[in-house]
């Protein structure tokens, strides 16, 4: 049986610097069929020559619309059987993608991960992510549970730093849909409701993460994550038809206080290694959650199939 190809995405934008690190282990352990496509999403750096340099694929955004959508464009003209999509700061280590061919081979999977592990560095945003380590999975097994508070209550999740997709499956539901945040969650969600596939994990760390190096950068990362919380809490409460179903619908203030309320009770250990992270997301999720009136239903990228750019 031949093995599955895998086409590894990842979008950047202004990363030239974290290239080397990035690209080189990932084409070491290519096999035939395999290919590594980078997303430079309207860098200003030397992104574009670099990647091109040392052997990867680049299609060139010259507008950025965020990471997801360079995720989408890449994905839609892939002919990979399993995309896999990782990030800038991603390190891999020796038998990633094998791992993920072998998770992927399991029958009814349709999405993958392995754990990554978050390094430290020089600064304290640094050491302070490297006490969270936000992508590694629980203990007990399986992958990072859903949001609490989540009505109806959501699968399990993995997040795009490591998040392979079986190409069929990502087609199924038309792949990432348009958002700023929380497109990782919102697809494995989508995926285990609609086509049946399951998450299958690797415990062992085939991954290494970059942290961001300075608070300010940190209390953004972690500002959005609760932007994007919020806001896909309520996309699929009327996804669902909760709220009337109706995309202009808000929750009855009983319901808002209860989402909230389970919100501020999330141990403080599972959002950050101390209250600055994790007040940056609460003020994320909770400036959001009160003005869901500009939130709008998340739609499906206009993006079409084309020939690649590399």
């Amino acid at each position: 049986m031949a093995k599955q190809s895998i086409d590894v995405i990842i979008p950047v934008r202004d990363m030239a610097e974290h290239l080397p690190k990035l690209l080189q282990p990932l084409l070491d352990q290519l096999s035939d069929g395999d290919r590594v496509t980078v997303v430079n999403d309207a860098s200003t750096d030397e992104t574009e020559a670099v990647a091109r340099a040392l052997g990867a694929q680049v299609v060139t955004v010259t507008e950025s619309r965020g990471p997801y959508y360079a995720r989408q464009l890449a994905a839609s003209g892939s002919i990979a059987d399993i995309l896999l999509f990782i990030d800038g700061r991603c390190r891999p280590l020796p038998g990633l993608l094998d791992a993920h061919r072998a998770l992927q081979n399991r029958p009814g999977v349709a999405l993958s991960c392995t754990n990554v592990r978050t390094v430290s560095g020089p600064t304290v945003a640094a050491r302070m992510a490297a006490r969270m380590q936000p992508f590694m999975l629980p203990r007990g097994g399986g992958a990072m549970k859903a949001t609490i508070g989540m009505v109806p209550p959501k699968p399990d999740y993995y997040p795009t730093a490591n998040l392979g997709i079986d190409r069929i499956a990502f087609a199924k539901v038309g792949g990432f849909r348009a958002m700023r945040g929380g497109g990782d969650l919102d697809i494995c969600w989508r995926i285990q409701e609609q086509t049946d596939g399951t998450i299958a994990t690797d415990t062992r760390v085939l991954m290494e993460w970059e942290p961001r190096a300075s608070m300010r950068d940190m209390g953004s990362q972690w500002k959005r994550y609760g932007h994007s919380n919020a806001y896909l809490r309520w996309a699929h409460r009327h996804e669902s038809g909760g709220a009337a179903g109706h995309p202009s619908a808000k929750l009855s203030p009983t319901e808002a206080w209860r989402t909230l309320r389970a919100e501020m009770r999330r141990p403080v250990g599972e959002l950050a290694a101390n209250a600055v992270v994790g007040l940056a997301f609460q003020y994320g999720f909770v400036s959001a959650w009160l003005k869901r009136s500009e939130f709008e239903m998340p739609a499906r990228f206009d993006v079409a199939p084309g020939p690649d750019s590399g």
